[in-house]
């Protein structure tokens, strides 16, 4: 079986949750054991990717928190993603969803 790609897969993930949100670590966790990975490299790789659609406009931010669990490193921010309207247009568009 053919696995999406990365990006494809975060998407599913956060549209998944509809209006309620996922946190960050949340998706990296499950993106990681989905694919069988480990590590910081995976873990920055994936957040590098929320980032990216964040910048472009496909999901929004919904709340935020200091990470304190030091999941991405102590003090550094972490974010709660929702799908945005243009996110889910982007996916029908793609057929992600």
């Amino acid at each position: 079986m053919k696995r999406l790609h990365m990006k494809g897969r975060i998407l599913q993930l956060i549209h998944e949750q509809l209006d309620i949100g996922i946190w960050d670590w949340e998706v990296t966790d499950a993106v990681m054991k989905e694919y069988g990975l480990n590590g910081a490299y995976w873990r920055g790789t994936t957040r590098v990717t929320l980032a990216d659609l964040f910048s472009s406009g496909i999901i929004e931010s919904v709340e935020e928190q200091l990470d304190e669990q030091a999941y991405f490193g102590e003090g550094r921010v972490l974010f709660k993603f929702r799908l945005n309207d243009f996110g889910r247009q982007r996916m029908r568009d793609t057929a992600l969803a």
